[in-house]
């Protein structure tokens, strides 16, 4: 019983002390809470938040097309087909070798004298040439021989001579001359009694061969009378 007078006192005690101190005091314009009460935190409302325009812009597309790559040819070349047993090549054909320029053969003639009398030895020297680098084929040369003088002799070094009394010609047939050769043919005479001046003593040699026909220069010589008037040449 004691006990429970004290118990009973000193809550009076502090419920009295608890009024002074609340007389004492300047009551706030908030409401306080009982002190030995905890306030319980009226929630605060959180604001909503702004939503913030963050609008993500939108990437431009970036032209990502890959190229479509152009084809490129290729096709492996079809290997030519070779034959399994290669032919020999055939020999070049032959060139034709040009032939060449042919020109007519030379026949030249000369006489030992330009003026004779009657009995003088006149001889006449034909050269027959060949100018040619391949051999004249049928070559014959022949003269017939004025009727002032008669036939005496002739040398020749090669091929077939003839004489004819009766035409007063000569020929000789030399057939083949090779490249560039030259024949030289004497003709020895003796001016008769029918050359009696004034007169002259003509002659022309004939060459004829493969080429066709060719005369010699024509020889001039002048008959002239055994005693000249106030020489005494004879």
């Amino acid at each position: 019983m004691k006990r429970l007078t004290s118990s009973l006192s000193l809550i009076a005690l502090i419920a009295v002390a608890a009024a002074i101190f609340l007389v004492a005091r300047p009551i706030p314009l908030d409401p306080q809470a009982p002190v030995g009460f905890t306030e319980t935190p009226t929630p605060t409302e959180t604001p909503t938040p702004t939503a913030t325009n963050t609008n993500t812009p939108t990437p431009t597309a970036t032209n990502t097309n890959t190229p479509t790559p152009t084809a490129t040819d290729t096709n492996t070349p079809t290997p030519t087909a070779t034959a399994a047993a290669q032919s020999t090549p055939l020999p070049p054909a032959p060139t034709s070798t040009p032939l060449p320029l042919l020109v007519d053969p030379y026949i030249i003639k000369q006489v030992n004298l330009a003026q004779a009398q009657v009995g003088d030895i006149v001889v006449f020297t034909i050269d027959v040439i060949n100018p040619n680098p391949v051999a004249l084929e049928n070559v014959l040369v022949g003269d017939a021989l004025s009727p002032l003088v008669d036939y005496l002799s002739a040398s020749v070094p090669r091929g077939s001579f003839n004489f004819d009394p009766v035409s007063r010609a000569w020929t000789l047939f030399l057939g083949t001359m090779g490249p560039n050769e030259m024949v030289t043919i004497r003709i020895t005479t003796r001016v008769n009694e029918r050359a009696q001046p004034p007169n002259t003593l003509l002659n022309t040699a004939v060459l004829t061969s493969s080429r066709g026909i060719t005369q010699s220069n024509t020889t001039n010589t002048l008959i002239v009378p055994k005693d000249l008037p106030g020489t005494g040449r004879r």
